[in-house]
């Protein structure tokens, strides 16, 4: 066990008590050693040669820290290469490319490995996984995990093996505090790994190995056997007899004591309890990993700006997509702006009271009213506080790269790049509380425009272009009037980065929707994006005289030549100029084709090749090429995405401004579709959880996707809350001696979109809070184990979200009555 501890920072303090902090660490490594020890192994590879293997999941936060990561690597010329996995097959297949058989074989006399890795570092995933039963691991490499899924699995932790020692863990705090704790999970696992069990209480406690092995089953000696005679690395044990000479030596120092370490009954009950405790929480997060990466590149004093946006940007990920409560935001989020302050020029300076923008949103008539009863020092202090303000609100000049922080940013989607109207059409929480599916939701939400004053023209303009005192005013009188609409949580603290002359300042939720957008659906979908402005893209260039600086011919990366001009908006299809979705239309055309004439309902064959090719009459080359060319599809959107984060190139900054229209588009297609599915009533209520079933439709391969559905069971759970929490407080009422904290329990939902392709359901499940600003954690992982055990379905978990599952088409009436009968 190698835990590698948390240094001490204000981002740490979030989620773990100050007063709960060991005196002495669980550790004696740390960030900082961690990363040395990543360094040394690299420069003992030789020169050229690249010893360490990045393996990032595709999510923001991962792509976040990815980017910190690697600008540490070239800071110190260790050459690294980024491999994105999405799953455990992708991730097991690398691992085997990358390890072969002789790295890890066990009878193999050679001193070196025949791998070049040294190092290889998991990015947002391996926490849930058990790494040394899992695949073998060469005696010559390190794995790091660096990982914000919980829970762990205990057996990278605390299990006993050399294998395990070649696992480091990072620790955001949580491991040295909560599962180090004295009682707690750390504890029982080991009292459990260590007891002796009721069968062998009868052996003599005498010197004979078998015995002593028989009592210590639960060690993993078989991955002891295998490491120690494995390559020697750092290890001097090179025969077997010298490993197992060393095994007995542990035995025999572990059997004077072996009577007081066998449990009773109840002792081994208690500490089984401990831990299925511990498993049965649900699936949650903590911190984030590009902020822990922050935190080494402070260990190492090479904290900048950059890493600083990129670990705000994971945070915002986190927060948008309901992983972490409103509180933990916030608390990050007040670390994050000290750190702002601290290494902007233009923030260090500025007093505390220079963080709020009431005085640039007042109108100038009743600011000069106030003035005029104040005293000349007043006045003279609140042009100083004006000046500061503008100076850490606005970007001073065509360089200006800094970062400031939003007081009070607005929830409203990408409303910066839309007009407000579509920008509150399109925001969950607008919905929940107005209702905008319904005629009289639209109404409400004009009615609260007029009442502030906005013309309809205003606010459907984009928003760049609406008059400057309605922008600077927006937050004022949405805070004085959208209360009376239910609105009342409609700001949070954000932040916001200029470009120079490049683009217009980007908040972070603004990155976060666009690099999600690319991660999503940069290649492999056709979807149509519209251009904003007034456009209009002609046939040939004698059709007008279309302006050379137009911003419509800067929003297709695909083809920036092309002959536009800002007078009549348009739409297009998105491209970035591959024939990577045409590959992805035309594997599934020939899956679909080849069972266009046949009988497709079939007995249940699971979701191997053979039996998806027999049952939708395609071949099992043809599911094989789709799959191929999926994975081709996320892998290049992995690295658009990565790209789109290397803010000092011109054509990164341009294409994250293109990304916004993807994501618009996205954007439309979800809320559209939750639309449809509340106002044709097509979720079913039954007693433990909503569900909902996309089968149709001609965007139905888009949310076969578990990113979209996570999002569209995000809207619809964020949309929906309101009128479930009233229908759980009646139904409360009814019953005797009703509790009302009934009608505040969480609330569970099932999404499951069809592939036609591959003739099987994505289902995920999700759990919203009851309370806007709340998370809940997600059981729904151990209920579909369960409930594919019990179901006999075929299946297929196999992505890092366990919470989503693969399941045969046939087979999704069978496997949704037992998640039923399991979710409670």
């Amino acid at each position: 066990m190698v835990v590698v501890a948390c240094p001490n920072s204000s981002l740490v303090d979030v989620h773990i008590d100050p007063d709960r902090i060991p005196s002495s660490s669980t550790s004696k490594y740390d960030y900082a050693s961690a990363y040395s020890r990543i360094r040394s192994a690299a420069r003992t590879a030789g020169p050229g040669v690249s010893s360490v293997l990045i393996l990032s999941s595709p999510d923001v936060d991962s792509v976040c820290a990815t980017r910190i990561l690697t600008s540490l690597l070239l800071q110190d010329d260790i050459p690294h290469r980024i491999v994105p996995v999405e799953g455990y097959r992708s991730l097991l297949s690398t691992l085997s490319t990358v390890f072969s058989a002789s790295d890890s074989d066990a009878q193999q006399p050679s001193s070196s490995s025949s791998t070049d890795v040294r190092s290889v570092i998991f990015i947002n995933l391996g926490a849930v996984l058990s790494l040394p039963t899992t695949f073998n691991i060469p005696a010559s490499c390190t794995i790091h995990v660096i990982d914000s899924h919980r829970p762990w699995n205990l057996e990278n932790l605390f299990a006993t093996s050399h294998a395990n020692d070649r696992v480091w863990c990072w620790d955001d705090g949580e491991i040295a505090t909560k599962l180090c704790r004295q009682g707690g999970e750390r504890d029982a696992f080991e009292k459990l790994e260590f007891d002796v069990e009721s069968d062998s209480e009868e052996d003599s406690d005498d010197d004979d190995d078998d015995a002593d092995s028989a009592a210590d089953s639960a060690h993993s000696d078989d991955h002891d056997d295998d490491d120690e005679d494995g390559p020697a690395g750092k290890r001097k044990r090179s025969s077997r007899s010298r490993s197992h000479d060393s095994t007995k030596r542990r035995h025999r120092q572990r059997s004077p004591t072996s009577s007081s370490a066998r449990l009773t009954n109840a002792e081994r009950h208690r500490y089984r309890n401990v831990l299925t405790r511990y498993y049965n929480r649900g699936e949650s997060f903590g911190m984030s990993v590009s902020s822990m990466l922050y935190l080494l590149c402070e260990s190492l004093g090479r904290a900048d700006r950059e890493s600083l946006w990129l670990a705000i940007i994971g945070l915002t990920s986190l927060y948008l997509s309901n992983s972490i409560d409103f509180e933990t935001y916030e608390t990050y989020s007040s670390a994050y702006a000290s750190e702002v302050i601290a290494i902007e020029p233009t923030s260090s300076n500025a007093p505390t009271e220079a963080w709020s923008l009431d005085l640039l949103s007042k109108d100038p008539d009743s600011e000069e009213a106030a003035t005029s009863r104040s005293t000349a020092a007043s006045r003279a202090q609140n042009r100083t506080l004006r000046s500061v303000i503008s100076k850490n609100t606005k970007s001073e000049d065509a360089d200006d790269r800094s970062i400031r922080i939003i007081p009070s940013e607005l929830r409203f989607t990408l409303y910066r790049h839309w007009s407000l109207e579509t920008a509150m059409y399109h925001t969950a929480y607008v919905a929940a509380k107005l209702g905008v599916w319904r005629e009289r939701g639209l109404s409400k939400l004009r009615g609260l425009m007029a009442k502030m004053g906005f013309s309809l023209t205003a606010v459907r303009q984009n928003y760049t272009h609406m008059p400057l005192d309605l922008r600077r005013s927006l937050v004022r009188k949405l805070e004085g009037i959208a209360p009376e609409y239910g609105l009342t949580e409609l700001t949070y603290r954000g932040f916001e980065r200029s470009f120079g002359f490049r683009t217009a300042p980007l908040g972070a939720a603004d990155v976060v929707e666009g690099v999600s957008a690319l991660l999503v659906a940069a290649h492999g979908v056709k979807i149509e994006v519209e251009t904003p402005g007034m456009v209009f893209a002609s046939a040939s260039s004698g059709g007008g005289a279309p302006l050379g600086n137009s911003y419509a011919a800067n929003l297709n990366p695909a083809n920036p030549n092309a002959q536009t001009s800002e007078l009549f908006a348009t739409k297009r299809v998105w491209s970035l100029g591959t024939t990577l979705t045409d590959s992805i239309t035309s594997a599934i055309a020939a899956t679909t084709s080849a069972g266009s004439g046949k009988d497709q309902a079939g007995a249940n064959a699971g979701l191997d090749l053979d039996a998806i090719a027999s049952q939708a009459g395609a071949s099992a080359e043809d599911i094989a090429a789709l799959e191929s060319a999926e994975r081709q599809v996320w892998i290049a959107n992995f690295y658009e995405a990565y790209r789109a984060l290397d803010f000092s190139r011109s054509t990164s900054v341009d294409l994250l401004r293109s990304s916004l229209l993807l994501s618009q588009a996205l954007h439309r297609k979800i809320v559209a579709r939750g639309i449809g599915l509340i106002t044709n009533q097509s979720i079913r209520t039954l007693k433990n959880f909503r569900l909902a079933i996309l089968k149709d439709g001609s965007d139905l391969e888009l949310f076969a996707n578990v990113e979209v559905l996570a999002r569209l069971a995000n809207w619809l759970t964020t949309s929906l809350r309101d009128i479930i929490v009233e229908q759980q407080t009646q139904a409360a009422a009814k019953k005797k001696g009703g509790n009302n904290a009934a009608a505040y329990a969480p609330l569970p939902f099932i999404l499951a979109a069809l592939h036609p392709a591959k003739d099987s359901f994505l289902v995920l499940g999700s759990t919203g809070s009851a309370v806007h600003g709340m998370v809940e954690n997600n059981h729904f992982t151990a209920a579909f184990q369960h409930a594919a055990k019990m179901s006999g379905a075929r299946v297929r978990h196999d992505r890092f979200q366990t919470f989503s599952i693969q399941v045969r088409k046939s087979d999704l009436a069978g496997f949704v009555e037992k998640v039923h009968l399991k979710i409670k």
